[in-house]
């Protein structure tokens, strides 16, 4: 189960695993994804072995459990280090040490370290591991072969349980040993023929076995591909840049290794591409490997004595502030990320058969090379940019308390409403994303209520946007009003809407306001029948009766959309919609059921995509 409670319970609760404890609340099923390119809460909670939730409103401990485990170093380890550097740098040092599990990182910093490529930096993985064996036999290289081994088997031994067994650290472990072996004993390669892609498989095979659900683990993916292109690229990238100096060679050859093997994966499931993950490897390496091997040995001495591991954790802040300025700072520059958009198992399973022939097919590596691979890759991923968009397409997103709708055409893209900023952060960009938008050009925002349509600075950041309409600036306040600020500061125009005076625009479409504060829309197509569509918005029922006598109608009335409020019965009435597609409505609209026409509830049905050739759903139904 995933269980969720109160916060208030949180605070004067200490659980932890051992326990026994009764929960009291009430059974649920995990969401599905409501939009292309978001989140799968039911799918994330499947591969984790949890089937069903349960909000609890009552618990009680029946069994305390043992007080201790690696929850409880770890928990140990975590505060030693929040008290030493505070929260932030705290959290920060626990994450490059121990792993995501030991901390709580805000997710600023946390897109901030992805967005530049050095995610791997925060999750326990081969590189923590490579790194503690390395430390840990440049410490005792004057002891015996088998002394060196014993003391690299009980640190990977510990740090695997503060880790949390988690399984890129167990897939290092295992790696880790097979090289700690080879290392002490290079005879022993000779005679047991020991291959590291062997390992590497082995490994893989063995952790599949143990746990066929981590096949399916984003985590394990990464890892075991990260540690395959290290395998097979760092010694032929290291011989193309032969001409640069030795170390720094290897400096480049070991993070482009990794990245060219999980590059497919990356574009297949964020559809973005870190551009700078070169450059920010490169400036933050001397700092994360000293906060690294500092940070070891910060949280051996915090197991001892917390108070001791603060101490020394504290002048860490010295190197923990430019690190986090420089991971900050080049995040913020201009096309830190390249929105390739989603591609298809296919093109993903067609790109790693480009690498695999590239590094095992020797035909393909003598007259290809890497330069003739690049090129077929390139266009692999830009194959679905060839086929054209069709003329006139309309998305209905399932967001809630304001809906938002997207406007396709083949020459202008208009977004009408952003939702907050969490609803851009985890809804809107995503979808955008997979949609391969990386611009708009015209902004529609038809309510100015503060927060809950406030994202557009958010959104800005990522997405350029060449016009802005305020259809309700009037009541600009909030969020709302401190969004209007930012886009005026990057000098986009700020465009006023005014009642029945169409909107410029290149495409086969007319937008007319029909009222202002807040935004009611016509849209009319130049699509065969002229199909007409009234964007209703968050318009009160009031305001809809007062615009009847003046609703210029051009055509047959397509569908009509709408939010959280209601629909007068009048205006529907006078428009008869074929189509009428709502979020956030508790009770179906009754005409619509009397007159026999569709009804599409997007909290059910998820967002849907409108054609002038029909209507079709663009995930699958929420309640299925």
């Amino acid at each position: 189960l995933y269980i969720t409670l109160d916060s208030l319970i949180l605070s004067v609760l200490d659980l932890h695993p051992s326990q026994q404890v009764r929960f009291k609340g009430f059974l649920y099923v995990p969401s599905t994804a409501q939009n292309p390119g978001g989140f799968d809460f039911r799918e994330y909670l499947q591969q984790r072995g949890a089937f069903a939730g349960l909000s609890a409103d009552e618990v009680e401990i029946l069994d305390p459990g043992r007080q201790w485990g690696g929850w409880a170093l770890r928990r140990r380890i975590r505060g030693a280090l929040i008290r030493g550097l505070g929260e932030e740098q705290g959290e920060l040092l626990s994450s490059m040490v121990l792993g995501s599990r030991a901390a709580q990182l805000s997710y600023t910093l946390k897109d901030d370290f992805r967005e530049v490529g050095l995610s791997h930096v925060l999750a326990a993985s081969g590189f923590h591991v490579s790194l503690l064996i390395a430390v840990i036999l440049s410490l005792c290289r004057q002891a015996p072969p088998r002394t060196q081994q014993l003391l690299v088997v009980i640190g990977l031994g510990g740090y695997l349980l503060l880790t949390g067994i988690s399984p890129s650290v167990v897939r290092a472990t295992i790696m880790g040993l097979a090289a700690m072996v080879i290392l002490t004993e290079p005879q022993l390669k000779q005679k047991l023929n020991v291959e590291p892609l062997g390992i590497l498989l082995l490994a893989a095979v063995g952790l599949l076995i143990w746990n066929p659900n981590w096949i399916s683990d984003l985590g394990f993916q990464l890892s075991f591909l990260a540690t395959l292109g290290l395998l097979v690229g760092v010694q032929p990238i290291s011989q193309t840049l032969n001409w640069l100096p030795v170390s720094l060679a290897s400096v480049i050859a070991v993070p482009m290794a990794a990245q060219i093997w999980t590059l497919p994966l990356q574009i297949f499931v964020f559809g973005k591409v870190a551009n700078y993950f070169l450059i920010a490897n490169l400036i933050s390496l001397p700092l994360i490997l000293i906060l690294t091997v500092l940070g070891f040995v910060a949280c051996g001495l915090g197991l001892l004595s917390p108070l001791v591991g603060s101490w020394l954790a504290a002048p860490l802040q010295v190197l923990l502030t430019p690190l986090i300025n420089w991971v900050s700072w080049i995040a913020s520059w201009p096309g830190a990320t390249y929105d390739v958009g989603g591609i298809s198992w296919i093109q993903a399973g067609l790109l790693y058969t480009a690498l695999g022939c590239l590094t095992f097919w020797a035909p393909w590596r003598e007259r290809l090379r890497w330069q003739g691979t690049a090129l077929l890759m390139a266009a692999l991923i830009g194959l679905p940019n060839l086929i054209p968009d069709p003329p006139l397409q309309l998305t209905f997103l399932s967001t809630d308390p304001v809906p938002v709708v997207l406007i396709q055409t083949r020459q202008e893209t208009i977004l009408i409403n952003s939702g907050s900023a969490e609803t851009v952060r985890f809804t809107l960009l995503p979808f955008l994303r997979r949609e391969r938008i990386r611009s708009l050009d015209l902004a529609i925002a038809t309510v100015a209520e503060g927060a809950i349509n406030g994202g557009w600075g958010e959104l800005n950041r990522s997405i350029s946007i060449h016009h802005f309409l305020d259809g309700d600036g009037i009541r600009a306040s909030g969020a709302y009003g401190q969004a209007l600020g930012e886009l005026r500061a990057r000098g986009i125009p700020i465009l006023t809407a005014s009642p029945q005076q169409d909107l410029l625009l290149r495409g086969p479409l007319t937008l007319t306001p029909l009222r202002t504060g807040p935004l009611i829309l016509q849209l009319d197509t130049q699509t065969g029948s002229r199909d007409t569509w009234m964007l209703v918005g968050s318009a009160a029922p009031r305001a809809q009766i007062d615009l009847l006598p003046s609703i210029p109608l051009s055509g047959s009335v397509a569908g009509i959309w709408w939010g959280q409020t209601s629909l007068s019965r009048e205006l529907l009435e006078q428009l008869r919609p074929q189509i009428g597609v709502t979020i956030g409505q508790p009770l179906p609209e009754p005409w619509f059921q009397d007159t026999g026409r569709q009804l599409y509830r997007l909290e059910q049905t998820g967002a849907l995509r409108w054609t002038p050739n029909g209507i079709r759903l663009l995930t699958r139904p929420i309640d299925e």
